[in-house]
């Protein structure tokens, strides 16, 4: 993905420009420049990042695991060396290295514990805007961490948390697809779970973010509705992950936050479609189709039914 400055907040609202995320060519988020008016920041904006310094890296790297920080003057790199190297499974991509990018001084270095297996690396998140949150989200297969750019200090692990309990298919049930973070919001995805968020606090442990509705199909696919909430407005995240050709998509329901009127989640055809209301005017009704991920058409005269009449028209739906 050709990541740009963006965050998930501005889902809701627009940030200032930070320090631009970094992610390599191994990245398999989507490129999501379609959705700049609910996501992202004008193209015009996107490539401010200062060139990354050219410190030699201690070990071998992969290339979407450096990331430099100008604002807080650090460059990092996930790395593996000799003192990690596994000796039946070979290089163990788990040794953190702090830089400062001025004279390359190595400031401080941490070794990451095994998750799973030696030979599955530690990955940057594939998206790691911070502009207000100042941190950098680590994952390893089951497993995430976050260094404070800031207080320099590395909290975790943490573990995706989900609504349900979720029972693993194989071996790589569970294991860590895609991480992103948002400003101050995780969002990520484990295979055959689902997706999951986390609300970063700033005491150092992120708060689960879990869905406001859920619905699991045929095959056992999860598919959830996460609502975000900020001054501008609330939007509706639907994401998705497409084994086939590792695209994680966030799909927001609204092309800008909309004010949502606090209610109990009413839900139909066992939670596939998700009802909820605007807060302002004649607090029309707005359908959510979670299995196709998307806002559902509604005739203008079943906006303005009550509750239960747009239930029934909902269990009508196919």
């Amino acid at each position: 993905m050709r990541i740009q400055t963006l965050t998930l907040i501005s889902c809701l609202f627009l940030a200032a420009c930070g320090d631009a995320p970094d992610t390599g060519t191994n990245s398999t988020s989507q490129d999501i420049a379609s959705a700049q008016d609910t996501l992202i920041a004008p193209a015009s904006r996107l490539a401010r990042q200062a060139p990354k310094p050219n410190c030699p890296i201690n070990g071998r790297f992969l290339e979407r695991n450096t990331y430099y920080s100008a604002s807080q003057g650090l460059f990092i790199a996930i790395a593996a060396d000799s003192t990690t190297r596994d000796e039946k499974l070979g290089e163990s991509h788990r040794r953190i290295l702090v830089y400062n990018p001025v004279n390359c001084e190595l400031i401080s270095t941490t070794v990451l514990p095994v998750d799973r297996s030696a030979d599955f690396p530690y990955l940057l998140a594939t998206i790691n805007y911070n502009n207000a949150a100042q941190q950098l989200a680590i994952h390893g297969a089951t497993q995430l961490f976050l260094y404070d750019l800031e207080a320099r200090h590395l909290a975790g692990p943490f573990q995706p948390q989900f609504s349900s309990k979720r029972y693993g298919v194989d071996a790589q049930s569970g294991s860590i697809q895609q991480l992103e973070m948002w400003e101050s919001y995780l969002i990520g995805y484990a295979q055959d779970y689902g997706a999951f968020a986390f609300k970063l606090n700033g005491k150092g442990k992120p708060t689960p973010v879990f869905p406001i509705a859920e619905y699991q199909d045929e095959v056992e696919s999860y598919s959830q509705a996460f609502l975000l909430p900020s001054d501008q407005g609330t939007q509706v995240l639907l994401p998705s992950y497409d084994r086939g050709d590792r695209t994680f998509r966030i799909n927001p329901a609204f092309k800008r936050p909309i004010l949502l009127k606090k209610q109990s989640p009413i839900t139909a055809q066992n939670s596939r479609f998700l009802l909820l209301r605007e807060a302002a005017g004649e607090e029309r009704a707005i359908v959510i189709d979670l299995k196709e991920r998307e806002k559902v058409e509604l005739p203008s005269d079943v906006q303005r039914k009550d509750d239960e009449d747009v239930v029934d028209w909902m269990k009508a739906l196919r």
